[in-house]
Formats: C-alpha cells, sequence, structure tokens
C-alpha cells in the first residue's frame, strides 16, 4: 500500500528552526523526526512512500533519503508550490490509483494502522478518519442550569463522544476528485464527502497522538522519543495534542 506523506507546510510556528530545517526534518534523539514516521509506516508493511513538498524544502528531503532503500522503503516526490493539503494531494493524483494513506508528517502515534486498513476495507469506506479518544481539552468545562448556577464542572476533560482527528487518513482514489488547488482535506475535503453522502467512516482508538506543530508539542516528543530510544518500547500514554 501507499502513503502519501504531506511534508511541505512552512513550520511558521518553530520558527526560526524551521528556517534552517523543514519541521519533518528536525533532529530528534539522533534522527530526522520523519525517519519514525516512515518507520511506523513500514512497520504496518506501507512500504511506498510518496512525500508531498514544497519547492523549497524538496532538495532537503531528496539528498536524505533518495530512493528510500537506506530505510527499506521506496520513496518518491511530488513537488508543488503551497496550494494547501488538497492541492498537494490534487498535484500527486497520478501517483494514486487504488487505496491509500494520507499521513500528516509532523504527527507521531503507534496506533494499530493495519487494523484501521481492516476496517477500511470491510466498511467498502470511500474514506476512513482515524479518531483518538485520548485527547484532553485545554480548559475547564462547566453546564449551568436554566437560572445560571453551576450544575457541574469539570477541568480539561477528554470529551469521548467527540474523538478528535489524529490527521491520518485512507482514501479511495475517487476521493481525489474533491482534492483540489487552496482547498484543505479537513476543513474542505472531509465535509464535502459527508455532504455528498459517501461513505465516509471513523476508525476510533484510544491511543495518543502527538505532533511537533509547537515548540511545547515538539518538546513533548523529543522527550517520548528519548525515552523510546532507551528502552525501544512504544510511547508512553501522555497528553495528546489536538490539531
Amino acid at each position: 500500500m501507499k502513503a502519501a506523506i504531506l511534508a511541505g507546510g512552512p513550520g511558521s510556528r518553530l520558527y526560526p528552526i524551521t528556517y534552517y530545517v523543514p519541521k519533518c526534518m528536525i533532529p530528534i534523539a539522533g534522527r530526522p523526526f520523519l525517519d519514525y514516521v516512515i518507520e511506523y509506516l513500514k512497520k504496518h508493511r506501507v512500504e511506498e512512500i510518496v512525500l508531498l513538498l514544497s519547492r523549497d524544502d524538496y532538495e532537503v528531503f531528496q539528498n536524505h533519503y533518495g530512493n528510500g532503500e537506506k530505510l527499506g522503503v521506496r520513496m518518491s516526490y511530488s513537488v508543488a508550490p503551497r496550494i494547501g493539503t488538497a492541492g498537494a494531494l490534487y498535484a500527486a493524483r497520478k501517483e494514486f490509483n487504488e487505496t491509500f494513506i494520507v499521513y500528516y508528517g509532523d504527527v507521531l502515534t503507534d496506533f494499530n494502522l493495519t487494523e484501521m486498513i481492516r476496517f477500511h476495507k470491510r466498511k467498502h469506506a470511500s474514506c476512513t478518519v482515524a479518531l483518538t479518544k485520548s485527547v484532553p481539552i485545554d480548559y475547564g468545562i462547566g453546564k449551568m442550569d436554566a437560572a445560571g448556577r453551576l450544575i457541574s464542572f469539570q477541568e480539561k476533560p477528554i470529551l469521548e463522544e467527540y474523538p478528535v482527528s489524529m490527521a491520518i487518513y485512507l482514501f479511495e482514489p475517487e476521493v481525489l476528485k474533491y482534492c483540489k488547488p487552496n482547498r484543505d482535506i479537513a476543513s474542505d475535503v472531509i465535509p464535502t464527502l459527508i455532504e455528498k453522502k459517501l461513505p465516509i467512516y471513523g476508525y476510533v482508538t484510544d491511543r495518543p497522538h502527538h505532533d511537533i506543530g509547537s515548540f511545547k508539542h515538539l518538546d513533548m516528543v523529543k522527550e517520548i522519543l528519548s525515552e523510546k530510544e532507551k528502552r525501544g518500547s512504544s510511547f508512553r500514554k501522555a497528553r495528546t495534542s489536538s490539531r
């Protein structure tokens, strides 16, 4: 199975680090972050990778990964202007003629991707969205009665009835016709698919996910991966990040 890894974002929240190195190539525990993503995908027998990149960063990725041989995968590249996540898929649309994974390259997780693939096929889905029940919201929430009296309060709860997107999808090629330049997968494409009544499913896990989109989360991932490298085990369940 192929995976499209979105790795062409500017990483503006991590400036000035991203002035020198693309976000997904930031070294963590002695290796570029994207190495961990590729190893995770390979563990689930995803060995054909298409990196969706901007023109600004292409050479950095190509010089490091080449054809992917050193990580045991087949690597190819789709290079386009920054025209949104759906636009990046549109630019690479000729690469995908069967079920494929869309994976945001700044996300770390260890949930059972193989089982998600089986779920997608059992459901004959056009699109399956990976969702996690492990994300606490960043605020306390209250519930009031009609008079305004506070009758319950929870600090940073996990709202299991509203699982959070992990920015990992399974797509059938038919979805690509809804991917256009200057459109976003989460904001535009997924709602359109639901509106069109295509078979869209959510695969729910209680495993965490973490992204490196901010300095706070980058530091968290550095700690997780450093511990993982020392122990040789899956990362601990910790506070996850919403996107």
